[in-house]
């Protein structure tokens, strides 16, 4: 796995470059769409990191999979990463990428985890609750995992808040063991 420094070097110059062009949010859109793509198909990253395949047909592939030419700044960012053999850093794209613009904005995102769908004003809550602690503004995230079974997981940059009984039950299964 990609260290995500790395891929913030990568994805500061991408993200000028897209302002530079007035395509940000295409840029976002499509390193969305293309880190989905190599995360729910392994053969993607193969073919992307095919030894033989040149360069061009590498972005060529990235078009056809995308559906539409890449913007100018993902067809340059592509390259550096292939010229420099570190296309893993398209594992954590869409991420690294989105974070830069809330940082750019002034915005945090929490990335929340509920074993059901959140309502929205539990979630409007929440955000205002987070934006009070963190001294600026906090954009939610959420997803569902119901493997959380219950209660809530909240992560914001490096803060990892576990609230949820699958976290306190591997915390106490930890202490029972002595791991």
């Amino acid at each position: 796995m990609i260290g995500r420094s790395v891929a913030r070097r990568y994805l500061a110059a991408a993200l000028e470059a897209a302002e530079n062009a007035g395509v940000r949010d295409d840029l976002g859109r499509q390193l969305e769409a293309l880190q989905a793509m190599i995360e729910a198909a392994p053969d993607v990253r193969r073919l992307l990191e095919h030894p033989v395949m040149t360069g061009e047909r590498k972005l060529a592939a990235v078009a056809e999979l995308l559906g539409e030419d890449p913007v100018k700044p993902l067809r340059d960012l592509i390259g550096l990463l292939i010229e420099n053999d570190r296309l893993d850093v398209l594992e954590v794209a869409d991420e690294v990428y989105q974070q830069l613009v809330d940082e750019a904005e002034g915005v945090l995102r929490a990335f929340v985890t509920t074993p059901v769908p959140m309502p929205q004003e539990q979630a409007q809550r929440l955000a205002e609750a987070l934006s009070r602690w963190m001294e600026t503004d906090v954009v939610i995230d959420a997803s569902v995992d119901p493997e959380t079974i219950g209660g809530i997981v909240v992560r914001v940059g490096d803060r990892v808040l576990d609230a949820s009984l699958r976290g306190r039950l591997e915390r106490i299964l930890a202490r029972m063991t002595g791991d």
